[in-house]
């Protein structure tokens, strides 16, 4: 039997999987780790700052099972995969790995970038990312030699920029939700990652509804709405923080919104 207790945790403005997409390379969000005191922890980042590139290690800590196979976001069309041959977080033991970028690092705070963490993930382990020992570009890889990879281009309207850039400011990051959603494989029925409504698609994202068209290789966002009717009751799980946002964005956007 192992024991392992988190050095520290995550801190980013990102708390769904949906807003992150599946790998870090892909990812714009950051954030820093703070590592726990009492336990020197800060004494071992002593010469990490010259590095690029770390890697982390760390808990699913949404993840409370596994799945012996799952589908990844992206299909070779043969059907799911083994858990061993994915990235899926579902794993026997919920343990993460990813390599992000290595920004500053200050007093027990270490900042990254390119990171694809959510907020509050225990941290287990920092390594330094080693071009000699950790990069083999000849390797083979599997079932994602032929993947089958369909890159959307998003746009918004004048409307839904000012309804994602209001909404940004109020801590709901619908742009990442979109990327992620909407960017690659829409299409992908799988996933449900939409439904039809009218001569327009609606993606849902907790109490959010995105309104969008897709034409030849294009998504191009139209506005954004409330799921609320009206606030005699919290939908999912919402919070007061989460209606108040609502209320506001009614208030700004027209209660049609």
């Amino acid at each position: 039997m192992f024991n392992f207790s988190p050095i520290g945790y995550l801190h980013c403005d990102r708390d769904y999987h949906q807003e992150q997409p599946m790998q870090g390379v892909l990812s714009e969000a950051g954030g820093y780790i703070e590592l726990l005191k009492g336990s020197n922890y800060e004494q071992g980042l002593k010469d990490l700052e010259g590095f690029d590139r770390v890697w982390l290690l760390y808990v699913f800590h949404h993840n409370n099972t596994w799945k012996p196979l799952t589908n990844p976001p992206y299909s070779d069309g043969k059907g799911r995969k083994g858990v061993f041959a994915t990235r899926s977080p579902y794993r026997p033991n919920p343990v993460g790995l990813s390599c992000v970028k290595l920004q500053k690092i200050i007093g027990n705070r270490v900042y990254i970038a390119g990171s694809d963490l959510l907020n509050n993930t225990p941290v287990l382990d920092i390594k330094p990312y080693i071009v000699e020992y950790d990069s083999f570009p000849e390797a083979r890889r599997g079932w994602l030699e032929n993947v089958i990879k369909e890159e959307f281009l998003i746009a918004c309207s004048d409307e839904a920029s000012a309804q994602i850039s209001f909404l940004a400011g109020h801590g709901v990051d619908l742009a990442g939700v979109i990327k992620t959603q909407l960017g690659h494989n829409p299409f992908d029925e799988t996933r449900n990652k939409f439904i039809r409504s009218g001569d327009s698609c609606l993606l849902r994202f907790r109490s959010w509804r995105i309104e969008f068209a897709i034409e030849d290789r294009k998504v191009t966002v139209n506005r954004i709405m409330s799921g609320y009717e009206n606030f005699l009751q919290a939908l999912g799980n919402d919070v007061e923080a989460d209606v108040a946002v609502h209320r506001a964005f009614k208030e700004r956007f027209g209660k049609n919104s």
